[in-house]
């Protein structure tokens, strides 16, 4: 048992050679840099400013790749010179405060009350703007924290010196630090176990495409549930299927990679490289990878029908309105039955095949990635082949694989006819669905698995060729040898494409074969102020500008910076004050200022979690401190060892839990000021140490005192988290979800116009900027994108509920919890939606499906006004918090428009445009599923003789009339 305890420990850590590397990687600068102290000549240079070198070399993140790092470590920099010149001007203006207000027999070198408290308005003011833009830009948290540190170690010192000369020699020493720290960092992450944003990109494809592999699997399982009867009931308290499960997780992480790879591949333009594969065709690559997701995501949709109510007849039921489709029907009534059975194992036998064959694609693939890294220094492929490419030139990997592969999905491919041959045969022998009621579960059950296997097959062959597509252009990029690829901001093509003037000639926006035109409202992109009108005169923008400061005052964001302000002057100001100066240097009461910028947070949920995992992080440096130094008796050498194994397990944790990062990184600072000062301290000598008015305690007193000052600074920030009032994560859920149904409704609105557009035939080529196609599909990446954003803040805040102390009635969690989960998967629906319209070749027959009219105009519940309009509503009432108004109905949507099923042709329209009809039932019923939660959450405001009315109206058809003096008294 002992033994398989230990052998399943690797993995469960995920102890692998890529995060041993990582973890040798990042322990090295601070290791190396608190070894520095041991110098004469570095201590000499940095005096008592040595320790801070390892806390800069800690926060060069030297886990990234290189693209990200450098483009990170810039930015870096760049914060560094902002605090440094800050830190310059707050010295100069304290020196010009003590000139002009000490006498001509005053010592300059005397406290100065007008000089401290110059600089510790303008340390205030500084430390507001950081706390700011950190709430404002999170990718700038690191970069402006460990540059705020920077200023905090210069400022309160600078004040109390006499002239600008030893103002300038203080804060470039420290500035130096910094940037020495940096620099090591630096050299460390490029030359030791380097790693490239292209290496990551493949190796995120690679992932990919293995997720690709288990949706396979776990989407066989399904079917074997579905045709086997394992349907889970979702009202009964039985959880789902295990391969329902399986499919969510597998679905979840084919999702978290593509987003990987993409972060990815956008940094890989800042690296010089050696390969195969040039930006371009790098992005080239991520886009289809990324066009796996809208079909792979549909395949959710049979996780969904297999959870989803008994009531299937109301979804998926065929209109018998049209002669058209009631003579189809007609002729489906004389076919024998007996055919169902043994077509749906046809079917389900096909589908198979199906899945088998994109996973041995996508093993192709994988192989074609790996041979892409592994080429002679001629350019040319290695002559060692696979035991596939040995067994089969079919097999993944061989060279006529993809004529094996293409046969499949191709249209006049043997493969796919058969296919073909196969779909006809389950359209023309489905169960009659149309003709169905409430009619016993047997007859339900053939339902669902008839429209489970059906979209399954539609969703199966989109992913086949969009999938053909990407190993097409796989083995065209794998036959080219390797050449220097350098970034586009190197070659004069760039800069000259920058400084061209034919960006600044208007381009002629009107429709050149005088099609449809797409003009996008500026409210879509920036909602009007009810307070003003747009400006129309050069005063009036120039007053708007001015405006835009006061906005930014009034914001959260200020309000934050506000409460960060406050936690840093209330251990600050014992630096500035007479009677508590000498106590806070000698103290050294700045390492609480350091714990303040790196933990306080926004929200008190996220804060009390963070709080209790700093103060444990920082008690474990502890520990781990006394154990460093009394383990080796004290002795430098092995102080220096034990230290670096330290490192190592706090660079493991930041490597294997990033999203822990500031509870890890606190700790790591801790350690470093418990050890390395004791080694500075050592090296400069006591009594230097003591001249300078910093207090020297023995080892086994001052590591629990510093434990005590960084737990002060932890502390503090908390109590201004949540003093006056706590900013709690209910309210930051509320409205990051309100946002979330917001987007959700822009996002639903572009997607209908595309898809209507399509039909219609109107959306002119994507490639010309000006094309309805061009416009929308931009607005519909940057909807997005946003969507996505704001979802993945909501999901965060949602998180951290259960650290939050809640006063009064419960929170509606689980309301919540399904709202998000309902917000998520529409999303992939309308991705879903937008793909398959795409797809179609024949638009008249999916509108001939989807509409109830001849001439395809689609029903008013699908238009968005009766959709986007409700989930505005919802929005407004959530973010609001209002009720909603009264009325509000349930959306409905028509049923499938039978057609004819006797052209083989058509079976391939008619299976994406049920599809189509089917998921956009599944979003209108999530909407209406969305009224019910959030008329639950924020109630309704309804009056009785509404009430009246309705049962009225429904009591008239019936010839019984109520009266409105039995009603019960109005209620409001």
């Amino acid at each position: 048992m002992m033994k398989q305890r230990l052998k399943a420990l690797p993995s469960w850590l995920k102890l692998d050679w890529h995060t041993a590397k990582l973890t040798v990687k990042t322990s090295i600068p601070p290791a190396v840099l608190v070894c520095a102290i041991q110098s004469d000549a570095w201590i000499a240079y940095f005096g008592q400013n040595a320790y801070l070198a390892p806390i800069a070399a800690a926060s060069v993140m030297a886990g990234f790749p290189q693209g990200m790092m450098l483009e990170f470590n810039a930015k870096q920099t760049i914060m560094y010179a902002v605090a440094y010149c800050w830190a310059l001007l707050a010295g100069w203006c304290g020196l010009q405060a003590r000139e002009h207000t000490a006498g001509a027999s005053e010592d300059l070198t005397a406290y100065n009350s007008s000089a401290e408290a110059v600089v510790a308005v303008l340390l205030a003011f500084g430390m507001w703007v950081a706390f700011t833009v950190k709430s404002a830009f999170p990718s700038w948290n690191i970069q402006v924290s460990v540059a705020a540190i920077l200023a905090i170690a210069i400022i309160p010192a600078i004040a109390r010196l006499p002239t600008i000369h030893a103002i300038i020699e203080s804060a470039t020493n420290a500035f130096v630090v910094f940037l020495t720290g940096q620099a090591v960092g630096l050299v460390n992450a490029l030359l030791v176990f380097p790693q490239t944003c292209r290496g990551l990109f493949k190796r995120d494809a690679i992932s990919c495409l293995d997720a690709l592999c288990a949706i396979m699997q776990a989407h066989d399982a399904c079917i074997e549930d579905v045709v086997a009867g394992a349907v889970p009931c979702s009202s009964s308290e039985a959880t789902g299927s295990e391969s329902v499960e399986q499919l969510e997780r597998a679905l979840h992480h084919l999702g978290n990679e593509v987003a990987k790879a993409n972060g990815h591949v956008e940094h890989a333009a800042r690296e010089i490289s050696w390969g195969a594969y040039h930006q371009s065709e790098l992005d080239t690559v991520c886009g289809l990878l990324v066009q796996l997701v809208p079909p792979v995501s549909g395949l959710s949709l049979v996780a969904d029908m297999m959870q989803r109510e008994t009531d299937v007849f109301g979804i998926i039921g065929h209109a018998e309105q049209a002669s058209v489709g009631r003579e189809d029907s007609d002729d489906q009534m004389g076919q024998p039955q007996d055919d169902w059975p043994s077509t749906e194992l046809e079917m389900k036998e096909q589908l198979r095949k199906m899945t088998e064959m994109i996973s041995t694609g996508a093993e192709h693939a994988k192989l074609r990635l790996g041979q892409g890294q592994k080429r002679s220094w001629m350019g040319t492929a290695n002559e060692r082949s696979t035991d596939q490419e040995r067994n089969s030139a079919t097999s993944p990997g061989g060279s006529e694989f993809i004529e094996y592969y293409r046969d499949m999905f191709k249209e006049d491919g043997d493969k796919n006819l058969s296919r073909q041959q196969v779909l006809h045969r389950y359209v023309q022998h489905g169960p009659q669905i149309g003709k169905m009621g409430r009619v016993p579960t047997n007859r339900h059950a053939d339902t669902l698995r008839y429209f489970a296997l059906l979209h399954s097959q539609t969703i199966l062959a989109a992913l086949g060729r969009n999938l053909l597509r990407l190993l097409v252009y796989l083995d065209e990029c794998n036959a080219r040898p390797k050449r220097l690829v350098a970034p586009n901001f190197l070659s004069l093509r760039y800069w000259a494409g920058v400084f061209s003037l034919t960006k600044l000639v208007p381009k002629d926006t009107r429709p050149r074969d005088g099609g449809a035109k797409v003009e996008l409202d500026p409210v879509f992109h920036k909602p009007r102020n009810p307070d003003h009108l747009p400006p129309t005169n050069t005063m009036e923008a120039a007053g708007d500008y001015v405006r835009r400061i006061n906005s930014v005052l009034r914001t959260d964001h200020a309000a934050y910076g506000l409460r960060g302000v406050c936690a840093v002057m209330t251990i600050a100001i014992v630096g500035f004050l007479r009677d508590s100066q000498d106590f806070y240097f000698a103290q050294r009461l700045l390492w609480a200022l350091f714990a303040i910028l790196l933990s306080m947070g926004r929200t008190s949920g996220s804060s009390t979690f963070l709080l209790m995992g700093r103060l444990l992080g920082t008690m474990a440096s502890m520990v781990a401190s006394y154990i460093i130094w009394y383990i080796v008796d004290q002795r430098t050498p092995g102080v220096l060892v034990f230290m670096w194994l330290w490192f190592m397990v706090i660079s493991f944790l930041i490597v294997r839990f990033p999203a822990l990062f500031s509870i890890w990184f606190v700790a790591l600072i801790a350690a470093i000021v418990m050890i390395g000062i004791e080694l500075q301290t050592q090296q400069i000598g006591v009594k230097v140490v003591e001249q300078s008015g910093q207090a020297v305690y023995p080892p086994y007193a001052i590591f629990p005192y510093r434990l005590a000052i960084v737990a002060l600074g932890v502390i503090t920030g908390y109590i201004w988290t949540i003093f006056p009032y706590p900013i709690s994560e209910h309210a930051e859920l509320r409205d990051s979800t309100a946002q979330v149904l917001y987007e959700l409704s822009r996002y639903y609105m572009c997607i209908q116009q595309t898809v209507f557009a399509r039909l219609h035939r109107d959306l002119g080529d994507a490639d010309d900027a000006s094309s309805p196609s061009s416009r929308l599909q931009s607005a519909l990446r940057r909807l997005f994108l946003k969507y996505r954003g704001l979802s993945t803040s909501a999901k965060r805040s949602f998180e951290f509920l259960n650290w939050e102390f809640s006063l009064g009635g419960r929170f509606p969690k689980k309301a919540y919890g399904e709202i998000l989960s309902i917000l998520d998967r529409s999303g992939s629906y309308m991705a879903l939606t937008s793909y398959l319209s795409k797809e179609s070749k024949s638009p008249d027959v999916i509108a001939a499906c989807w509409a109830e009219s001849a001439t395809g105009i689609p029903h008013i519940d699908v238009t968005p006004h009766g959709i986007a309009s409700r989930v505005i509503i919802l929005h407004s009432a959530l973010g609001e918090g209002h009720p909603l108004p009264p009325g509000l109905h349930q959306l409905k949507v028509s049923h499938l428009f039978q057609l004819p099923r006797s052209k083989p042709s058509k079976d391939d329209e008619f299976a994406i445009a049920a599809l189509i009809h089917n998921v956009h039932w599944y979003f209108i019923h999530d909407v209406n599923r969305l009224t019910e939660l959030v008329r639950e959450v924020v109630g309704e405001l309804r009056f009785s003789f509404i009430d009246d009315l309705e049962g009225s109206s429904q009591n008239s058809s019936t010839g019984t009339t109520k009266p409105a003096s039995a009603s019960a008294p109005p209620r409001i």
